[in-house]
């Protein structure tokens, strides 16, 4: 497990744009409906606590019945069908939304990918593509989102053929195509790295939005940057269609890519 280093805190900036409504929405709802199963979870487990504690002393309290804990498990797979439910409905909601109109996210961008080749945004088109701004010094953050994102896709089975996984540098400085293609390469196979000059770089991400600058002492060769923690998510028309903070789990996120991929 990673330990938490300061650069959380330094990462903890809000992205420099006004999201879409949808998005929004769709965020609050997920983080309505984490809080829910861990209000759920946490009660279930402090019955079962308490059953364990009074079994332990049973002259206090008299046994538990086979009914009472049928009862009890049919409560927790009540609780785990609602949260289902739940899940599937607030995901064909974020859909909707999100489909309903196009935001000003996204536009023309020309980088190098890992290998050293010329790469813009019309070499994404014909797949969803799922964009995270990053850099390979990152301590914790960027490893975090780009575990996540793996997670996800594996989770899709063979629909994730149908969503390209790019990382794109804001620190051409020290991310040099060799140093990118050994960083992607530790996270998912598919996954395409791009960095460049300075100036596109900074063009690729004004057209996403995307807050960075650099922490700390301009002599420092071992800065952090802070930034905006941010997925995009693309049509295949090159579009934007919605993007996902840090709060989403890797479950929240494999569901909400299965709901885009199915309309």
């Amino acid at each position: 497990m990673r330990s938490i280093s300061v650069s959380r805190l330094l990462h903890a900036g809000k992205p420099s744009f006004t999201a879409p409504a949808a998005s929004l929405i769709g965020m609050q709802e997920c983080s309505y409906a984490h809080l829910t199963l861990q209000m759920s979870s946490s009660s279930l487990t402090s019955s079962c606590r308490g059953f364990a504690s009074e079994s332990a002393n049973p002259g206090t309290r008299p046994p538990v019945s086979y009914l009472s804990f049928a009862l009890t498990a049919a409560t927790g797979a009540g609780l785990l069908w609602y949260y289902q439910n739940m899940m599937s409905a607030r995901v064909q909601a974020e859909v909707k939304q999100a489909t309903a109109g196009n935001a000003s996210i996204g536009g023309p961008f020309d980088l190098l990918n890992q290998d050293g080749k010329p790469f813009t945004d019309k070499d994404l088109l014909g797949k969803f593509a799922l964009v995270y701004f990053g850099f390979t010094h990152c301590p914790d953050i960027c490893p975090d989102e780009l575990e996540k994102m793996a997670s996800a896709l594996n989770g899709l089975g063979d629909q994730a053929k149908e969503i390209q996984p790019v990382f794109i540098s804001i620190d051409p400085e020290r991310d040099s195509v060799e140093q990118v293609r050994e960083y992607v390469k530790e996270f998912y196979p598919g996954i395409i790295g791009l960095t460049g000059p300075s100036e596109k770089v900074k063009e690729a991400a004004r057209q996403y939005r995307v807050y960075y600058t650099r922490a700390g002492d301009d002599d420092d060769e071992d800065y952090l940057i802070d930034h905006s923690i941010i997925m995009y998510l693309l049509n295949p028309k090159g579009e934007f269609v919605t993007f996902y903070g840090k709060n989403y789990t890797a479950e929240q996120l494999q569901a909400s890519l299965k709901g885009f991929l199915s309309q």
